[in-house]
């Protein structure tokens, strides 16, 4: 006998609605940056717990602020760097991260490394409760070796050799990044002030720096990429933006030696961390603490940075890559090289552990002057 058609469908229904909400109950929800995570890793946290991962895509900080304020889609991860978790916290978006729940954390035998416990003693007080570090690093300046004279520029004139055109050869093509706090923030620098010194003037100064330079372009991921390409020549970025590229040119097995464009790093720059933070309406909080647990495990965060270009918060999977220098496996030891030569670890004797100054939050009213003072940079 067959089912008359509407009873089918009123029948269907709630199976369906059951169906879908046990797929959502074994789904983890994480807004994260682009190109940032080792799709393996993922894999491998899906076989072993039997859930979902579904990442979505943010490429700035203050896009990952209104998606979380805004609560259209619950995510249960979020992935803010420091000035941004300072945000969220005083905004009361995101939850206390519940450390009993992460066996994997462990001060003693799996330690952070020394500039991530640097990091946040600068930053504001508590945020240990509220992020657990993720990836971290410092900016610099990204520079191709095919135009003449630009490497000994960079490493004789550091910042000067972004903001001035004499301090550069002619027609250098140069890349800021399209995020106006760091825009901001490297301007202050280079006027010798703190990234996190905030008032009238300095943002009218931060102006004239920035007009100065006739940028070719205001990017994101498509500055390193540019580099590479031979579409720019300099440009401020990541760290691991410029070690991201590294890699992918070992994959596609060039030697260090072939590689056709560098990085300076100052020692006055900006140094970031990145978090994994639970959003206060997140919804599966159990399985996140899960995630940053597996995140926790040294194996996993060594697989994590073998894909990622930036530096690992924990001091045994950072152990473990340098411990390739020599190796004979060529891409092993040049990944143990660029650790070793871009994220260093301290001497016994260096007051400070790590290069740069962490971003601090500012109030709305100052951000919403720096955006309108990039924009009229752009404008012009």
């Amino acid at each position: 006998m067959k089912l008359n058609k509407k009873l089918y469908l009123l029948m269907l229904i709630p199976f369906l609605f059951v169906a879908t909400a046990c797929n959502r109950n074994n789904q983890l929800l994480i807004l994260n940056w682009g190109e940032y995570i080792n799709d393996e890793v993922v894999v491998e946290f899906e076989k072993q717990t039997g859930y979902e991962v579904v990442i979505s895509i943010a490429d700035s900080n203050e896009l990952f602020y209104s998606k979380i304020k805004s609560g259209t889609t619950a995510y249960d991860l979020v992935v803010p760097s420091d000035y941004m978790l300072e945000k969220m916290v005083q905004k009361d978006l995101v939850q206390k991260i519940d450390y009993s729940k992460l066996s994997n954390y462990d001060p003693i035998n799996n330690p952070y490394m020394e500039g991530v416990l640097g990091i946040q003693s600068e930053m504001f007080e508590g945020n240990e409760d509220y992020g657990v570090p993720y990836f971290w690093g410092t900016f610099g300046l990204m520079y191709t070796l095919e135009k003449e004279g630009l490497q000994q520029a960079v490493l004789e004139n550091s910042w000067k050799t972004l903001f001035e055109d004499n301090m550069r050869p002619n027609g250098t093509r140069v890349g800021m990044y399209n995020v106006s706090r760091y825009a901001y923030a490297v301007s202050n620098i280079y006027n010798g002030f703190s990234p996190n010194e905030i008032n009238n003037d300095l943002i009218d100064l931060a102006f004239n720096t920035l007009i100065k330079t006739d940028f070719t372009e205001w990017g994101f991921d498509t500055l390193k990429k540019g580099i590479v390409a031979n579409n720019l020549d300099l440009a401020f970025v990541y760290t691991g933006d410029f070690l991201d590229m590294l890699y992918t040119k070992m994959d596609d097995g060039y030697s260090l030696e072939e590689i056709n464009f560098d990085i300076y790093i100052p020692d006055d720059t900006i140094a970031f961390m990145d978090f994994l933070v639970i959003p206060k309406k997140a919804r599966h909080v159990n399985i996140a603490h899960e995630f940053i647990n597996f995140m926790l495990d040294p194996n996993n965060a060594y697989n994590n940075a073998s894909v990622v270009g930036y530096a690992t918060p924990l001091q045994n999977a950072y152990d473990r890559i340098v411990n390739h220098l020599g190796d004979e496996d060529t891409w092993l030891n040049s990944w143990a090289y660029a650790n070793l030569t871009y994220y260093p670890t301290p001497k016994e004797d260096d007051i400070i552990k790590y290069k740069g100054t962490p971003l601090a939050n500012f109030e709305q009213a100052w951000l919403d002057k720096i955006n309108t003072m990039v924009n009229n940079v752009k404008a012009n």
